[in-house]
């Protein structure tokens, strides 16, 4: 197959002395797909409980009713009380 590719005039230069650049750049195109990382694709991948939580939270905060002052309560509890233990003196 042949193929046009656009490279800096450098790069250009340098491939132009070697001997064979063709078979270098094969070379280096197929070393470089072998080390090419995609992300894994996760076929069975769920939500974990808490995701899903702060999903319907995010998707419907009615959900919560009633609930809704008790955890602004909590949240604001646990944030006033927290402390990491480097923080004690």
């Amino acid at each position: 197959m042949e193929m046009t590719l656009t490279l800096p005039d450098e790069i250009g230069k340098q491939l132009q002395h070697l001997p064979n650049p063709s078979e270098f750049v094969s070379k280096v195109v197929k070393e470089a797909l072998k080390n090419l990382t995609s992300p894994p694709v996760q076929k069975d991948w769920e939500p974990s409980k808490w995701a899903k939580i702060a999903q319907r939270i995010h998707n419907d905060p009615v959900h919560l009713a009633g609930y809704s002052q008790q955890l602004k309560k909590d949240m604001r509890e646990f944030r006033e009380n927290f402390e990491f233990i480097h923080d004690r003196t």
